[in-house]
């Protein structure tokens, strides 16, 4: 297969993540907008965790377009193939680690007691859907993105 061929299923698979992933990105914002009605943040976050799996299949075809462009392309020994791939690894990671705890923590919190009163009170729930940990989320996952488009566009060591 040519090598555009392979940096389209690429295109297609950053397009996929890119929209899938930004269902999760406008819940984590949107739960901060809705708190304290615990319903709505419970709908936001089983709206966002319904595109997991279609943001790893994407993740998937990603990552198949991108190896099959690098080994079509004659990149797969440059170093900056070498680094996408940690940095899109350790992006990935870094927002799973962050992203679902707070989201767990979030849906612990809207949960609650079987006598029907809030585990957690309004105040506190709206603290920590308020917290600064949404903007740390995102802005982890936008340096990572960040990182992968300046070595694809540059190819820094190619002398390009």
């Amino acid at each position: 297969m040519k090598y555009q061929y392979w940096v389209l299923i690429h295109l297609a698979g950053v397009l996929g993540l890119l929209a899938t992933h930004g269902v999760s990105m406008v819940a984590l914002y949107r739960i901060r907008g809705v708190a304290p009605d615990r319903a709505r943040i419970g709908d936001t976050i089983a709206f966002s965790g319904s595109t997991t799996v279609p943001m790893y299949v994407a993740l998937g075809v990603l990552l198949i377009g991108g190896v099959g462009a690098a080994l079509k392309g004659h990149y797969l020994n440059d170093p900056w193939i070498t680094i996408s791939i940690a940095v899109l690894v350790l992006t990935v990671i870094a927002m799973w680690a962050l992203a679902s705890p707070y989201f767990r923590k979030v849906a612990a919190a809207c949960a609650l007691r079987p006598s029907g009163v809030p585990r957690v009170s309004d105040e506190e729930l709206l603290e920590l859907v308020r917290s600064a940990r949404a903007h740390v989320i995102s802005t982890v996952g936008a340096l990572g993105l960040i990182v992968i488009l300046y070595l694809m566009v540059f190819k820094p060591g190619l002398g390009t």
